[in-house]
């Protein structure tokens, strides 16, 4: 029982596999959120700038992306098309944004720049919490090796002429 239990509560923990791939992913979807945007700023229509964005990226948010424009190619429904991007957690807004920027009819390109710059905004302050529970999390080992030799080399030298210092017998 308690092997099966030890097991399963390994197989949920996350893999340094899954870690960087998730991280690939999240840098990849702000690299395509901006070439996106620059792209459509650039005058280029949706479907020609999902057509070249696609082309940059190579993480399985390639085949997200080119599952979007297939759809879209084929005249699906806009929420329908961006549903495969909405249960993302970094790109779910730009597609629910897009896809309702695309029913309402408005500019695709300005809720793309406005969402690029939201998206930056949290990356900017998911790092920054990152960042601060860094020294939380660095207490521990800096403190497991620092302390032995802090005893050692600080301690135990006088330690040492403390008692080397008596005269018992």
């Amino acid at each position: 029982m308690g092997y099966w239990l030890f097991r399963r509560i390994l197989r949920l923990l996350p893999t340094k596999l899954s870690i960087t791939e998730a991280k690939a992913r999240e840098a990849e979807g702000l690299l395509f959120l901006s070439a996106l945007s620059g792209s459509l700023k650039a005058g280029l229509p949706l479907l020609a700038a999902l057509s070249s964005v696609s082309g940059l990226l190579c993480t399985s948010l390639k085949s997200d992306v080119e599952r979007v424009y297939s759809l879209l190619l084929l005249g699906a429904d806009p929420k329908q098309a961006w549903a495969t991007l909405r249960s993302d957690i970094h790109l779910g807004l730009c597609a629910r944004s897009i896809a309702q920027a695309q029913v309402d009819g408005r500019s695709v390109a300005l809720v793309i720049g406005r969402v690029v710059q939201e998206s930056y905004e949290k990356s900017m302050a998911l790092s920054k919490e990152r960042v601060k529970s860094l020294s939380v999390k660095l207490a521990l080992p800096v403190g497991a090796c620092f302390l032995p030799s802090f005893l050692i080399g600080g301690i135990g030298p006088v330690i040492y002429s403390f008692f080397s210092s008596l005269k018992i017998f």
